[in-house]
């Protein structure tokens, strides 16, 4: 059996980019991310665009900023793949940046909007 994903809907923007999230200092919110994971003692890499790995492009294309992020750091990408593992100390180490995030987003300002 062959299966094929069709795409419903545009996943461009009018000007034919991608449908992205700024990750630069016009986004109020990307501060506030990029602080928690440093408070985290994290690092950032560069921003990309990985639509197969999350449904955030269908809140973009409903005009909300949405960021992905994973903390699994220094792990090889295995997304469904035979064998996919994380080690112990990177799931635990995850948590506690999540904790970073979630604490840093949950109590941002409303009026910094």
């Amino acid at each position: 059996m062959v299966l094929q994903l069709i795409q419903k809907g545009p996943i461009k923007d009018i000007a034919g980019l991608p449908l992205a999230t700024l990750a630069n200092e016009s986004n109020p919110w990307w501060p506030a991310f990029q602080q928690a994971i440093i408070a985290s003692g994290g690092k950032l890499a560069r921003p990309e665009i990985l639509a197969s790995t999350t449904d955030a492009r269908f809140m973009r294309q409903m005009g909300i900023p949405a960021l992905g992020f994973s903390p699994m750091a220094n792990t090889p990408i295995l997304l469904h793949e035979h064998n996919e593992f994380l080690k112990d100390t990177v799931f635990l180490r995850g948590i506690k940046v999540y904790e970073h995030v979630i604490s840093a987003l949950s109590s941002f300002p409303a009026n910094s909007l």
